[in-house]
C-alpha cells in the first residue's frame, strides 16, 4: 500500500478508537502531533496478553495494533508517549484500579495498595525543547555545550538486544552506546565519530548530567506516588509497566 492509501485508510477507518494526549505533545516527532488516535483492546488481544512474551514484545505488538497514524510509526515513539497509551488501553479495558503489591518499611512486610490510574497528571518541565525537538544545555565538568534528545523506543530495544548479545562477563557498553544516541552535537561539531570520542572521555559527572537533565526535562506523567502502609508510614513508590500491567487479570 502506497503513503496516499495508507493516509486515506488510517483517516477514514471506523474502527473504535479514542484520542488520547500526548505528554510530549508531540514535539519530538516530524507530525508534531500533540495527540494521537488509540484503538481499544479486543477479545483477540487477549490471546497476546496472555501469552509469555517479554515486556518490550507485549508493547511493540500492542502499539503496532493500536496506534492508528500513518505518519507515526510505533518504534518511533518515546518512552513517555508508550506509557500515556498503556494507561489508556488499561483503564478502557480493565479500569482504573491498579492493584500493587509494596513494602511496609517499617515491618517489611508485603501489603497490597490499589493506585487510580485516571489521576496521573502531566509532570511540568523547566527547559523546553526547540521546535525541533532538540535541547541545548552546558555540561558542568567539561564546559560543553551539547544538543540533546530523548532516546526512541526503537533506540530503547537496540540497547537492549546490545545488552543481551554479550557473553556473560563482558560488559556491553550500554551508558556510551546510549549516549551516543542523545547526543546530536558537542560545541556545534555535529561528526559522530567526534562525539564517540568525545564520549569516550566523558567525565562520569557529566554522564550522569545528562541523563538526569533528560529524565527532569522530558515531558511525561508523574508516576510517583505515594500512601501509607499498614505500619503508618509513608511509602513512595512508581507505577511500572512490567508484563504484569496487563496480566494479573489472568
Amino acid at each position: 500500500m502506497d503513503e496516499q492509501l495508507l493516509q486515506a485508510a488510517t483517516e477514514n477507518f471506523t474502527l473504535p478508537h479514542d484520542i488520547v494526549k500526548l505528554p510530549t505533545k508531540g514535539v519530538f516527532y516530524k507530525n508534531k502531533k500533540n495527540a494521537v488516535k488509540v484503538g481499544y483492546l479486543t477479545a483477540q488481544d487477549e490471546n497476546f496478553l496472555m501469552s509469555d512474551g517479554s515486556r518490550d514484545n507485549l508493547v511493540i505488538t500492542l502499539l503496532r495494533n493500536k496506534l492508528y497514524e500513518h505518519d507515526l510509526r510505533p518504534d518511533e515513539l518515546i518512552e513517555p508517549d508508550i506509557e500515556a497509551i498503556l494507561i489508556f488501553l488499561r483503564n478502557t479495558s480493565f479500569g482504573t484500579e491498579y492493584n500493587i503489591k509494596l513494602v511496609d518499611p517499617k515491618t517489611s512486610k508485603v501489603f497490597e495498595h490499589v493506585e487510580h490510574l485516571d489521576v496521573l497528571k502531566i509532570q511540568e518541565t523547566e527547559i523546553k525543547p526547540d521546535d525541533n525537538g532538540v535541547f541545548v544545555t552546558t555540561l558542568p565538568k567539561t564546559n560543553s555545550t551539547v544538543k540533546l534528545k530523548p532516546i526512541s523506543f526503537s533506540e530503547s530495544l537496540e540497547l537492549n538486544k546490545l545488552s543481551e548479545s554479550y557473553p556473560k562477563g563482558r560488559v556491553a557498553p550500554i551508558v556510551t552506546s546510549r549516549l551516543l544516541k542523545e547526543i546530536l552535537s558537542v560545541d556545534e561539531n555535529t561528526d559522530k565519530a567526534f562525539i564517540a570520542k568525545f564520549i569516550e572521555q566523558l567525565p562520569i559527572s557529566d554522564s550522569k548530567y545528562i541523563r538526569k537533565f533528560l529524565n527532569e526535562n522530558v515531558p511525561k506523567l508523574d508516576l510517583t506516588r505515594q500512601t501509607i502502609a499498614p505500619s503508618g508510614e509513608l511509602v513512595t513508590f512508581n507505577v511500572s509497566f512490567g508484563a504484569e500491567f496487563f496480566r494479573p487479570f489472568f
